[in-house]
């Protein structure tokens, strides 16, 4: 049998896609319509599309998205996004996924790409080939009458609203000030304007002394007076920012009946505001990530310490190795070693990057070997956080 992974231009890439893509992840039959599907993918500028093919048909293909920057501990590095990872059910369990995402593991690597996150459809499955869940984003649902009270504080805020497509460039500018602040926030680094045609939404810029201090990416929907607020981004640069968002759903109130926000891995829905008494629900599934390429992590702002790691990383082999790891002012410098004090998998260095798992879980998890006072060290080193993906794709 005859085997190869090919890149696609569009035109191949949407065929495919249309079938492989909508068969695994969509309610089939019907398929969806074909030239409304091929608009939607020609609007994802820069994106990349690998196929794997079996005796010269197409059986999986999988997509490098569009560049992406991420924000980690502070610093932007270049991530390669993953999605559309399809196989036709007549040609899954024979590792063609594994062998694509090798092969686009290598694309990465050569583009100096030094992470990777993704959406799965399994967790597992992705576990296997170096990636670890991430805190899932959440949605709150509450009452518009638990705002009313926000009327009455004495503030002054100025208010923006516009169509998501009209204040785009604008919202793009917001995100990236706020991904400067904001660890594991990612965004596409190439801006996508005629993708932002196809999202109908309101786009609110709420202001203080004309500078912008929250955003609000929000539509209407339902029943007329007990429609719907749903905010897809919730967003605010200090707590002024945050009251100023709150203020503007409070003046809904005799129009809104039920208010559903998107927030920050790192916000507290319940504390948003007295008696909100929200539900809460996941968005979508956790994104996973992984390290691509550890020497470009050189530099990663990071706690004191120093510690020596056998890293095993079979799926990316040029990080295999013993590593130095050491940071005396609180900058990460990458060495290689010839001893190491303790063994650790991609997935318990990945966790330690994006600060989401505590060193005592990668014994008991398979991610690594650290004694109690290592596993002290690597936490100085690498405190946790709450990251925050944002890009969906």
């Amino acid at each position: 049998m005859k085997t190869d992974i090919r890149q696609l231009e569009i035109n191949q890439a949407i065929e495919i896609l249309h079938f492989l893509s909508s068969y695994a992840f969509t309610p089939t039959p019907p398929l969806p319509e074909f030239d409304q599907y091929a608009e939607r993918i020609r609007h994802r500028k820069g994106a990349e599309y690998f196929a794997f093919y079996e005796n010269d048909q197409p059986v999986a293909i999988s997509c490098a998205t569009t560049p992406l920057i991420q924000n980690i501990r502070g610093m932007n590095f270049k991530m390669g996004g993953i999605a559309n990872v399809a196989t036709h059910p007549a040609s899954r369990r024979k590792g063609y996924v594994r062998r694509l995402m090798h092969y686009m593991y290598r694309d990465f690597l050569e583009k100096d790409y030094a992470v990777s996150c993704l959406y799965p459809f399994k967790e597992a499955f992705y576990q296997k080939l170096g990636y670890i869940p991430l805190p899932q984003a959440k949605k709150i649902t509450f009452n518009s009458q638990r705002l009313k009270p926000i009327l009455d504080m004495n503030q002054t805020f100025s208010y923006e609203l516009l169509s998501f497509y009209e204040g785009y460039s604008a919202f793009r500018d917001y995100l990236l000030d706020h991904q400067a602040k904001t660890h594991g926030m990612a965004l596409f680094n190439i801006s996508q304007p005629e993708a932002a045609k196809d999202h109908h939404a309101w786009l609110l810029f709420a202001k203080r002394d004309e500078q912008t201090i929250g955003v609000m990416n929000y539509v209407l929907k339902d029943q007329m007076m007990t429609q719907t607020l749903q905010a897809y981004d919730f967003l605010y640069s200090n707590t002024a920012g945050k009251y100023a968002l709150l203020n503007w759903i409070a003046r809904h109130i005799d129009q809104v009946e039920k208010v559903v926000l998107h927030l920050k891995t790192d916000i507290l829905g319940e504390n948003l505001f007295t008696d909100i008494r929200p539900e809460f629900e996941g968005i979508f599934v956790p994104a996973m990530a992984r390290v691509i390429d550890f020497k470009q992590l050189n530099g990663l702002e990071i706690g004191n310490g120093v510690i020596s790691i056998a890293l095993k990383d079979p799926d990316c082999e040029w990080n295999t190795g013993i590593w130095q790891l050491s940071a005396e002012n609180g900058v990460l410098d990458i060495i290689k070693a010839q001893k190491a004090d303790c063994a650790l998998t991609i997935h318990g260095l990945t966790a330690l990057v994006y600060g989401v798992y505590d060193p005592e879980e990668f014994n008991l998890r398979g991610w690594g070997t650290p004694n109690e006072k290592q596993q002290q060290i690597l936490r100085e080193m690498f405190p946790p956080l709450l990251p925050y993906l944002h890009a969906m794709y």
